[in-house]
């Protein structure tokens, strides 16, 4: 039984050890604790223009590319469209707020494991479980990361001496779920977006903007 309890304790703490050696924000200093806002971190959705990027969805087995415009309608609310290269919406979200509402859908992708995946997937690249949200702020050498805890654990970094983010990972209790990269060039608006899940999921996500830059 003794023996037990000791081979107990050190997976215990090698997984606390993995998991803290893990984290985007382990070596980093922890500054504060404070609401995000737009004034913290650039959001993705351009108030003034609308954003165009050209979309490779891979779902399983099936592949899907097109278009995705962001678009914001007013004040406090935006759409986020996915229109297939022959003009076929394939989903329509509105974002109003903190809701995030699902307008349309094509048909064969109405099932409610697509759905949920679709729907975490973009509020995830648009930054919505950040937003208003109270998160931990860690730096170093000019880093910043946010660490927000909800059903998940959300890790945002942002690009050295700038407001816009570089890095999400999105965490369970024991391994990464979802990684999100953003890629800049001289703009405040991400030029490349990729999405990938880990492990089973089979979801991938590459957006590249081809507005005028």
């Amino acid at each position: 039984m003794k023996r037990f309890l000791q081979i107990s304790l050190l997976l215990n703490s090698l997984l606390a050890i993995a998991l803290v050696s893990c984290s985007p924000a382990s070596g980093h200093k922890f500054i504060r604790t404070e609401v995000v806002t737009t004034n913290e971190v650039q959001p993705i959705i351009d108030q003034n223009n609308s954003l165009l990027y050209k979309a490779k969805i891979d779902l399983f087995r099936n592949h899907f590319s097109g278009l995705i415009v962001l678009k914001q309608i007013d004040s406090s609310t935006s759409h986020l469209t996915f229109i297939t290269e022959i003009g076929m919406k394939m989903f329509d979200y509105e974002i109003r707020d903190t809701s995030f509402n699902l307008v349309y859908v094509f048909e064969p992708l109405n099932k409610p494991k697509i759905l949920n995946l679709l729907k975490s997937d973009m509020k995830l690249i648009l930054l919505q479980h950040l937003f208003n949200k109270q998160a931990d702020l860690f730096e170093k050498n000019g880093e910043k990361v946010y660490k927000v805890k909800d059903n998940f654990r959300y890790y945002y970094v942002l690009n050295k001496g700038a407001k816009t983010v570089k890095t999400i990972k999105k965490k369970s209790a024991l391994c990464t779920k979802v990684k999100t990269f953003y890629f800049y060039s001289n703009t405040l608006q991400a030029n490349q977006i990729d999405l990938k899940h880990k492990g089973l999921i089979r979801l991938k996500i590459k957006l590249n903007n081809i507005n005028k830059q």
